[in-house]
């Protein structure tokens, strides 16, 4: 059967477009994710409070995602500045604000800076001993980011892998997991979250920030497919935290 030029034309269309859906479908994504205890921007030795120096810190390591943890909003010791507000604003990010505990008038918990605003945010409740913690969600297109920062207490860390691990069997997109877990490699706890978690960062010592001798940052991440972590770094910022920030580009 001879095709007519305009069946032809047809064919040739619907092909292009076949292949031009498969090849978009194809493609690697690849986030660039960024964990920082900021410590309410104060200083190594906590004398000198600036949003702006731990701003500048995450405008130059220009992050798609951030999950960051003790932020102060509307705080005596803040002197009723909303940290959390102006750390968003002055890094030009959208804020997912999660509060663990009331505090000095105001509120104390983690975040979530992104580029773009999450299709929903949402804040789970973590057990601690000593005060409450919280697991921080936002939902994104194409995947899901947590934050947290563990108890202190090995017991409520333990008993939050079960509920983190919950909260991501809700989802089937890959979820991306970071925080302050106040746990060692070979602890209990992070070898329970490695059952179920792919450790993305590097391994080395993130805490204190002047002569870093314990890890207790990480990134994971939660999904079926293969990935690839590039460029993993604990970034050297011996003052601007007691912590140091660490970062990687994920690509699934």
């Amino acid at each position: 059967m001879k095709l007519t030029s305009n069946a032809t034309s047809f064919l040739v269309t619907c092909l292009s477009a076949t292949l031009f859906s498969g090849f978009l479908s194809a493609q690697a994504e690849t986030v660039r994710v960024l964990s920082y205890n900021v410590q309410d921007c104060f200083n190594l030795g906590r004398k000198d409070q600036n949003v702006e120096r731990t701003a500048a810190v995450i405008r130059k390591l220009a992050p798609d995602v951030a999950g960051i943890q003790e932020l102060d909003r509307s705080t005596k010791r803040s002197k009723g500045h909303d940290i959390a507000g102006e750390l968003a604003e002055k890094t030009g990010m959208e804020l997912s604000y999660g509060k663990t505990i009331d505090y000095q008038g105001g509120a104390y918990g983690i975040g979530i800076l992104s580029k773009n605003k999450p299709i929903r945010a949402y804040t789970v409740p973590l057990p601690g001993k000593e005060e409450k913690r919280a697991l921080q969600v936002a939902e994104f297109e194409t995947y899901v980011f947590f934050c947290t920062h563990l108890s202190l207490t090995k017991a409520s860390q333990i008993e939050s892998v079960p509920l983190i691990n919950a909260e991501a069997g809700k989802f089937s997109k890959p979820i991306i997991l970071v925080g302050d877990f106040n746990a060692y490699p070979n602890s209990p706890t992070i070898q329970e979250f490695r059952k179920t978690w792919k450790q993305a960062s590097a391994n080395g010592f993130t805490f204190p920030a002047n002569n870093p001798a314990y890890q207790i940052d990480y990134i994971f991440l939660h999904t079926d497919k293969p990935f690839r972590a590039e460029k993993a770094a604990i970034i050297e910022e011996p003052s601007t935290s007691d912590h140091r920030p660490i970062s990687v580009e994920l690509t699934w």
